[in-house]
């Protein structure tokens, strides 16, 4: 009998053991390249604030390209968060805007009948990125010839604050 609860215990801890180092190799697939597969001219990132009430605040990237080539950025991981980039054909340049899903109020409906309600928006959730990044360091996805990779930046600097004003109305 205890020859049995030996063997069941030792097949259990090998069981555990085969899933751990699974799930390790897949943390660990994500290679990350030290040089830029693309020549960046001086990127960097730009935090704002709205001027109105409820309007948000976050954080631009900036990430300008030397020249045309087959590489594509996608997405950057910079400070926690992930951000969408859209190339801007005729700067020259790729860009990310996140707003911080806190610092906007949205319309909502409060009401004790549930109909009335029925047009509010749940509320965002954002992801968690994959990668653990210190404060100034930014991490980019690309593709380039079909096959996806990352490369990381360092020290991306930052530029001062912008402030978009309120407009009066008229």
């Amino acid at each position: 009998m205890e020859q049995r609860i030996n063997l069941k215990t030792l097949l259990t801890k090998i069981g555990l053991l085969g899933i751990l180092m699974t799930f390790a190799q897949c943390a660990t697939s994500q290679k990350i390249d030290k040089i830029a597969p693309v020549e960046l001219n001086a990127p960097y990132f730009q935090k704002w604030v709205s001027g109105i009430r409820g309007g948000g605040q976050g954080f631009t990237l900036y990430f300008p390209v030397a020249k045309e080539s087959d590489v594509v950025l996608h997405t950057a991981y910079f400070k926690g968060k992930k951000v969408d980039l859209n190339f801007n054909q005729r700067e020259g340049f790729y860009r990310g805007k996140y707003t911080d899903p806190e610092s906007v109020k949205p319309d909502m409906i409060m009401s004790g009948d549930a109909k009335d309600e029925y047009g509010n928006k749940a509320p965002k959730v954002e992801e968690k990125t994959p990668f653990v990044l210190k404060d100034d360091e930014c991490i980019i996805a690309y593709t380039k010839s079909g096959k996806e990779g990352f490369f990381k930046l360092d020290k991306l600097p930052e530029k001062e604050l912008e402030a978009y004003p309120m407009k009066p109305r008229q």
